[in-house]
């Protein structure tokens, strides 16, 4: 009998995989039956994974790394990785260049972890000073793209398919992730200690299902039906999937074909957090964060 296993994610077009390893019966054949909702920011992610609202979220490393930093007691940690990031910083109508986010507003999802650290570094080393520019929190992906398009910030990190949809209504593209930081790892799957620890099993058999369904979406007789699930969960046309999807299976920038954790990325996650004295350093070692115990065991038993 399938074991329920409950995921939290944003809502963004690099949730393909899950898509696909539910209705290609991928997961059903792991075994699993996946039980997914959309979050309103990366704060809630965590607190429902410590409170077992969820079993097992997607967010990004940073956000598990400041949780845990936060509450000593938090036993959340990365199991896997998704992808280096995928985020863009797109500017409105009017915030043409990087120059322009001068005294502007700018959207994040949380002000002191996640990509927001990334943007901050990055503005930084371009000279502004911490009081040139506002952090706003509005939230996750959606909800900052709907600020964006209603004028409410001149700028705001946007995955596909906002970034596509946003440039198509006026707005900018002022710095893909890439350009901002070589190395980073982005979004993650975490969980609990604690529920691992009781259910290692559904864990491995998860590991399994998504990279399957990943490999899945990266083979070429898949395409037709990739862009068809791309274009159903996220409201787009024949052109937008076809875009969002090469940006999604990018062998440099896009999802992790194996789903392994970057472990020089979450480095420089830690480097980063610590460089904007969010970590006191020496910073902490990486074995922290992150159990790959559960991902080697899923690659043995599923060879």
């Amino acid at each position: 009998m399938a074991k329920t296993l409950k995921l939290i994610q944003f809502r963004a077009a690099y949730n393909l995989p899950v898509h696909v390893g539910i209705e290609a019966g991928i997961f059903a054949r792991h075994d699993l039956a996946l039980e997914t909702a959309y979050t309103p920011g990366s704060l809630y992610i965590s607190q429902a994974l410590k409170a077992g609202q969820y079993d097992i979220g997607h967010t990004g490393a940073d956000d598990i790394i400041a949780a845990v930093e936060s509450d000593e007691g938090a036993d959340l940690f990365i199991f896997m990785g998704l992808h280096s990031g995928l985020f863009t910083l797109v500017g409105a109508p009017d915030c043409a260049s990087i120059e322009a986010l001068l005294g502007r507003s700018i959207g994040v999802d949380a002000r002191t972890s996640g990509f927001a650290l990334v943007l901050e570094r990055m503005l930084r080393v371009r000279g502004f000073a911490r009081d040139d520019y506002q952090l706003i929190e509005i939230g996750g992906w959606e909800s900052r793209y709907r600020a964006l398009s209603e004028r409410k910030i001149g700028a705001t990190l946007l995955t596909e398919p906002f970034v596509l949809n946003a440039l198509k209504a006026g707005c900018h593209l002022l710095a893909r992730d890439f350009e901002m930081i070589p190395s980073y790892q982005g979004t993650c799957a975490a969980a609990t200690r604690r529920f691992a620890e009781r259910h290692p099993d559904r864990l491995i058999r998860y590991i399994q299902g998504y990279v399957e369904a990943t490999q899945w979406c990266f083979a070429k007789k898949n395409r037709r039906d990739c862009l068809d699930v791309l274009a159903r969960h996220n409201q787009i046309d024949g052109p937008a999937a076809e875009t969002t999807l090469h940006a999604l299976l990018d062998p440099e920038h896009g999802l992790y074909p194996k789903a392994d954790v970057n472990m020089s990325g979450l480095r420089a996650a830690l480097e980063l957090r610590a460089e904007l004295s969010y970590l006191v350093r020496p910073v902490p070692p990486v074995g922290k964060y992150v159990d790959l115990s559960y991902y080697r065991k899923a690659k043995i038993t599923g060879a």
